[in-house]
């Protein structure tokens, strides 16, 4: 039973029934500083709202985010956009991000949040993406900045199929610089999609999920009421808005609490890991999240000089997911910063996906994080968890962590193949169910069938339980099958990525079939910024060792690549499935952009310029003959 401090501390959470509404409902509150972008591009800043400070800050009250979300409806419907219209948002983290999806709201329109290319590398493959989204969500109009008008245009060029979903190209910054204003919201049912957000495509095609403003604000409910959300809370985060764990668990749940919200650019992060902790630090962020590679990034990478005054003990809620939580980067983190105050409690391995809106299960507050060490044998041979109490053989212990317990309301299950549900630490799938539930696949019925079973979400995740927590130990396809053991990617990178001159974050471990032999090889793949023979020859053998020492095997095949080789999806998280079709087909180019790519890219730019120049200007004639045409009359 809440006592009655904690319900005078408590945030209150937002009694509307749509995103829009909510925005509506906040602009009406109490007002501050309430969103803040850090590091805004010249190009992204609101006319009336230049960039102050240091960290070139632009400074925006909800009635502010309302008040351009309304100049933003107004121009997208100027450029034909309404209400059910599906709207790509290629745009990075900024006021125009914030226009473009609060003015879909407004509308009813709904938004479509996209990888919008940071840099050079695997350009094929994202113009690619951003060409099969665009098809299958068939855009009435799609928003980007002025530096990404080239992507638009290479993707016309090479995608017939997308030419007619990225014909309507709208700039991000002239949502900025509306002057008119639409003020009546649409008429909006809570059942009613408020966004598609596409699956990471990790192990297969991108899928688009249907959010319904239901979902989502069921989803944020249970986000701040599992990790305690209160007044003093301020939410601070890198990680992209095109992706559900920043745009869901920050941009809208801080929104919905009425959170004060800190958002840095994922470049920003990228170039320098230490601003991250720097704002932390200097705006008293208490809940920011990321992926386990950037805690593991901040452990090894930043130097003690740039941690001069660098005071994390504001830090209350340091949530951890989008891909597996590794037991050795919560322990290097702790131990590279409880000198700067971070503590124990404070590290937060979560779990979720995309079509349960974002988060499924949250450790329980002001716990440290449990971890789980079985016999590896047993677990590898018959998916049975057996927990060891003594010290046991190195080679036969598997440490898992455990991710929490479901969102209140919520439910998660372990079943077998057949569906039904296996007792406590026994391996199996993940299903989870609850309020926060997709509607479906967008025009994907059939994918969709396959993904509910009963009311429940087939996760195509393995874990276990045990005492009520989640244990989640991997992806239902990419586990290795080798001499009728089964063999964890995730455990074997790790091993590989301790070996020093490889790129922590970037191996890749899969099986492929050896029809000789009637049972996987295993192949891992490695990146490393060495190119010298010898040392080549060095790293190989050191990753055999680790990984032998690590699970009792010898990888069959080691290929060590440069940088950029290993793909990712947009949380980071590695694609294998996609790493070994390209070393069957013998395709391990790094994703280093050749001349041809930048020379396409100037084309494309100039193309573009040139076209929506011309298309802008006869819009704005069309646009003027049909309001004046009373007049004419």
């Amino acid at each position: 039973m809440s006592t009655t401090a904690e319900l005078t501390t408590a945030a209150t959470y937002t009694r509307a029934t749509t995103i829009g509404a909510m925005l509506e409902e906040r602009a009406r509150g109490p007002l501050g500083d309430d969103i803040r972008f850090l590091f805004v591009g010249q190009d992204d800043v609101p006319p009336d709202r230049p960039t102050i400070g240091p960290d070139e800050c632009v400074t925006l009250s909800f009635a502010d985010a309302l008040d351009l979300a309304r100049r933003a409806a107004f121009h997208l419907r100027a450029r034909g956009v309404g209400h059910g219209d599906r709207v790509l948002l290629v745009l990075p983290t900024g006021p125009s991000f914030l226009a473009a999806f609060y003015g879909c709201q407004v509308l009813g329109a709904i938004p479509v949040p996209v990888v919008p290319p940071a840099s050079l590398a695997r350009m094929d493959d994202h113009i690619a993406r951003i060409a099969r989204v665009a098809t299958i969500c068939a855009a009435k109009a799609v928003v980007v900045s002025q530096g990404l008008l080239a992507i638009t245009g290479m993707v016309r060029s090479r995608f017939k199929e997308a030419r007619a979903a990225l014909s309507n190209v709208v700039f991000g910054q002239d949502l900025l610089r509306e002057e008119g204003r639409v003020h009546d919201l649409a008429p909006v049912r809570p059942e009613d999609p408020a966004m598609l957000q596409f699956t990471s495509g990790s192990t297969g095609d991108p899928k688009g999920v249907i959010l319904p403003h239901a979902s989502l604000l069921a989803n944020m409910k249970g986000i701040g009421l599992a990790a305690q959300f209160n007044r003093d809370d301020v939410a601070l985060a890198w990680l992209p808005l095109f992706h559900d764990m920043g745009l869901i668990g920050h941009f809208l749940a801080s929104a919905a609490w009425g959170l004060p919200l800190v958002l840095m650019p994922p470049e920003t992060f990228i170039r320098r890991p230490r601003e991250w902790l720097k704002a932390i630090s200097r705006y008293r962020g208490t809940c920011s999240a990321a992926p386990n590679f950037a805690y593991s990034l901040c452990a090894k990478k930043i130097k003690d000089r740039d941690l001069e005054g660098i005071d994390l003990s504001s830090w209350r809620v340091a949530f951890c997911g989008a891909e597996p939580v590794n037991p050795k980067t919560i322990t290097d983190f702790l131990g590279r910063y409880e000198p700067y105050g971070f503590r124990p409690t404070t590290f937060f391995p979560v779990y979720g996906m995309a079509e349960l809106s974002l988060a499924a299960t949250f450790p329980l507050p002001g716990t440290p994080p449990r971890f789980d060490r079985v016999r590896r044998h047993r677990f590898e041979q018959g998916g049975a968890a057996e927990p060891i109490t003594d010290g046991g053989d190195a080679t036969d212990v598997v440490t898992w962590v455990s991710v929490g317990r479901p969102l209140p309301d919520h439910e998660v299950r372990i079943v077998d193949a057949s569906g039904q549900p296996l007792p406590d630490r026994r391996e199996g799938e993940v299903e989870v169910r609850g309020p926060s539930l997709m509607a479906g696949y967008y025009r994907n019925p059939m994918a969709t069938a396959e993904a509910l079973r009963g009311g429940w979400l087939r996760t195509g995740d393995l874990g276990y339980l045990s005492d009520g927590d989640l244990f989640v130990t991997g992806r239902r396809k990419e586990i290795i099958i080798k001499s009728g053991k089964n063999l964890y990617p995730q455990d074997i990178e790790a091993a590989a990525a301790r070996v020093p001159g490889i790129r922590v974050g970037c191996c890749a471990a899969f099986g492929v079939l050896n029809a000789t032999r009637g049972t996987e090889d295993l192949v891992l793949v490695c990146e490393t910024r060495t190119t010298d023979p010898q040392e080549l020859g060095r790293l190989m053998s050191e990753v055999r060792t680790a990984v032998l020492e690590a699970i009792g095997a010898t990888p069959d095949v080691v290929v060590l690549v440069g940088p950029g080789t290993v793909p990712k999806t947009s949380s980071g998280k590695i694609q294998r499935d996609l790493m070994r079709k390209r070393y069957v087909a013998g395709d391990m180019r790094s994703g280093q952009a050749g001349i041809m790519t930048k020379v396409r890219l100037k084309v494309a730019e100039t193309l573009e310029r040139v076209r929506t120049r011309a298309v802008v200007p006869s819009l704005v004639r069309r646009a003027v003959h049909r309001a004046t045409a009373p007049l004419r009359a």
